[in-house]
């Protein structure tokens, strides 16, 4: 090789090693650069997470709270639902002894209607067989209603 050949080499060397020095450089600037924009990206995903996480807090504390008042709200339902069940029972109850009356007070009267027509007939002076025939009452009470009534009238 020649003295010549060596400065050659060695100035080319040189010239790489800038290259690729000033190559490097620029390169690791730019990737600090998109290192720098990553990071404020990461910042920025990390606020966005703690406050998913602090509105996540305050919603299950929300729905805690509601979960309590439903829970309260359908005791509360449950315990007017046996008192509305105990009043229906009741209500039916005094309707049904209510009914009961209305038909012996309404089977009463039309048999209290029968016996006042035939006591009037006897008053009168009717005879058995007209008021068993007109009030459809048992031949043994008509007689006596009469024997009552006759000894009444008579007395």
């Amino acid at each position: 090789m020649s003295l010549l050949a060596v400065p050659i080499i060695a100035v080319t060397a040189l010239a790489l090693s800038i290259f690729s020095f000033i190559f490097f450089f620029a390169i690791t600037k730019k990737h600090k650069v998109k290192f720098a924009v990553y990071e404020s990206q990461v910042q920025a995903l990390e606020l966005l997470v703690n406050n998913l996480q602090l509105t996540n807090e305050s919603l299950n504390n929300a729905l805690q709270a509601l979960s309590v008042k439903q829970e309260q709200a359908n005791n509360e339902n449950a315990i007017i639902s046996k008192q509305l069940e105990h009043r229906i029972k009741t209500l039916q109850a005094q309707i049904t002894s209510q009914q009961d009356l209305i038909a012996q007070l309404q089977t009463d009267q039309g048999e209290d209607k029968f016996y006042s027509r035939a006591i009037k007939l006897a008053k009168i002076g009717a005879g058995i067989d007209e008021i068993v025939a007109e009030c459809e009452l048992p031949y043994a009470e008509v007689e006596m209603l009469i024997s009552v009534y006759q000894n009444k009238t008579q007395g």
